[in-house]
């Protein structure tokens, strides 16, 4: 018997490898793909509202849906990969047997016209964290021990260690006699600056089940974003989890628990 596929779709600026400590703790029934890093193929390039990044996830599912002969995915996507998953299911409603979206950044009514406007001038690099993503630091000295450099961070000090470890595994390279970031902080930036504003307009479009999990200490965006957004669809259960945004990557073994116990409840109810 084949098992169930689940697409996982990364946060910005997080390649997909770095979610590996989470995948090894989902049950055996499923079988986990995901694309490496959005935004960094010039097919698909960075524009407003995220719409070519959505057609690289919906060709990458096509593509995985005919390498393991299955006809759906169970599509699961953090930060920006929410966002993205949500409307390419509402897109291409056929390839997806479920959604779950992982503390999404999601915008409607006035937040998102302001944000439409902002998006037009330089004060997006201070509503987002564009502004930080363009001035990261990507380069280091050979023999850096990055996880211990990171691990200071703000964005890291509540990791899990072994996450914090795939990322720097996943995430840098050696490069010219040097360490890098594989993720660009160029196209990280973009992606933050192209927010999509737009997502009232997939209004009652939304055919799958769908679960929107936020975590009660998020800082992505109000308590209230989730709820207003949800209304739109009526297909979407909102599910509240302990933690901060980057709650995938601090609980890996308990939200590897709460995807599939989310998984089950959505096969019941649909």
């Amino acid at each position: 018997m084949s098992k169930t596929l689940i697409n996982f779709v990364h946060a910005n600026g997080f390649p997909a490898g770095s979610y590996q400590t989470l995948f090894n703790y989902l049950p055996e029934q499923y079988q986990v793909v995901s694309h490496e890093k959005y935004g960094h193929d010039e097919q698909y390039p960075v524009e407003n509202n995220w719409q070519p990044l959505v057609d690289e996830l919906i060709q990458f599912v096509k593509q995985q849906l005919e390498i393991h002969q299955q006809e759906q995915v169970i599509n699961v996507g953090h930060s920006f990969g929410g966002v993205i998953s949500f409307i390419a299911a509402c897109q291409q409603p056929k390839l997806f047997k479920g959604l779950i979206m992982l503390d999404p950044p999601v915008l409607t009514g006035g937040p998102a016209l302001a944000v439409k406007f902002i998006k037009k001038t330089r004060l997006i690099d201070k509503f987002s964290p564009a502004g930080k993503a363009k001035t990261r630091r990507t380069h280091w000295p050979l023999g850096t021990d990055i996880a211990k450099l990171f691990a200071r961070r703000q964005l890291f000090k509540n990791f899990d260690r072994r996450c914090l470890e795939d990322y720097v595994y996943h995430g840098i390279v050696e490069r010219n006699e040097q360490l890098e970031l594989i993720f660009s902080s160029q196209v990280e930036a973009d992606i933050f600056r192209n927010l999509a504003s737009n997502l009232s307009s997939y209004k009652n479009q939304l055919q799958v089940p769908a679960s929107l999990i936020y975590a009660d200490q998020t800082d992505v965006c109000p308590h209230s974003f989730f709820k207003k957004f949800a209304k739109l669809n009526k297909n979407i259960q909102l599910v509240t989890t302990p933690g901060g945004h980057m709650f995938p990557l601090e609980q890996p073994e308990e939200t590897a628990k709460l995807i599939a116990k989310t998984i089950e409840k959505q096969k019941t109810s649909g």
